[in-house]
């Protein structure tokens, strides 16, 4: 691949997210409304007005591109395996960022033709920009990042999140998982964004992460960001995975498997 294939996509990205970040800070310091979506699902001005700002760039950069966000929904296209299409997420992590928890994020990422091309995801209360390029490598401000190298499932730590409908049988099986995971891992962390989730497996931060009932802005950039730090991305059987199914496993690949094979014992794969 051509070193220079997306890369001016990834530089356009870069400097997108670090704007947008300004932008969500300036928005908590001036002060923001917050409605709900659904139960449990915040939404403030502040997302709404920074989707806003990022779909204005990347169509007068890119006006040939498809766009998908959180707020605003999709564009009609011709399916994925014949298009562009960038997936964007304002913030990351509303719920964090509408009561002053500094962990939420900025989320861009380009998909070509069914594959992950370009990721980008941006914290703006750290200064943190998590970036890679299909065969370019991941970086962390700009210099390489990897994943880590723990060997073991049993002295990993590990991250999850829930979603924000918390009844049913599906509920009570992610409930489930949570407790195997924490009884087979060192750990289990839980900060509220996906998107940061998967970066910081990328940045060897965290060993491995998984969720369900994720969307696809959620993934679509720390799912390339992971891959390109030397980690393994699969759904939750283990299987090929894509921003647009109910389930994502994200880990350094050295006990990926293991992760599966809890779940499976279990049951609640």
């Amino acid at each position: 691949m051509s070193e220079t294939t997306f890369l001016t996509e990834l530089r356009c990205a870069e400097a997108i997210a670090r704007e947008a970040g300004k932008r969500i800070e300036l928005g908590r310091a001036h002060g923001f409304i917050i409605d709900h979506k659904g139960t449990n699902d915040l939404v403030t001005n502040v997302d709404r007005e920074v989707e806003t700002f990022l779909r204005e760039q990347l169509r007068e950069l890119f006006p040939e591109d498809e766009l998908l966000g959180e707020e605003y929904g999709a564009e009609e296209g011709e399916g994925e395996a014949n298009r562009r299409r960038w997936l964007i997420d304002p913030i990351d992590g509303t719920t964090n960022f509408s009561k002053g928890i500094p962990v939420y994020c900025v989320s861009i990422a380009l998909r070509s033709k069914g594959q992950p091309v370009v990721g980008v995801i941006y914290d703006p209360t750290r200064d943190e920009l998590f970036s890679a390029r299909r065969g370019g490598g991941a970086h962390l401000n700009g210099a390489p990042m990897q994943v880590s190298d723990e060997e073991s499932l049993g002295h990993a730590v590990v991250i999850t999140g829930f979603p924000p409908v918390k009844t049913g049988d599906g509920f009570e099986k992610i409930v489930q998982r949570f407790g195997h995971m924490a009884r087979a891992s060192r750990g289990v962390r839980r900060f509220g964004s996906a998107a940061l989730d998967m970066a910081y497996v990328a940045a060897g931060r965290i060993d491995a992460s998984w969720e369900f009932n994720l969307n696809p802005w959620d993934t679509a950039a720390g799912h390339l960001l992971v891959q390109e730090a030397g980690g393994r991305v699969s759904d939750v059987n283990g299987e090929h995975f894509t921003p647009f199914g109910e389930s994502v496993v994200a880990s350094n690949g050295r006990f990926h498997d293991s992760i599966i094979k809890t779940f499976c014992e279990a049951g609640i794969a």
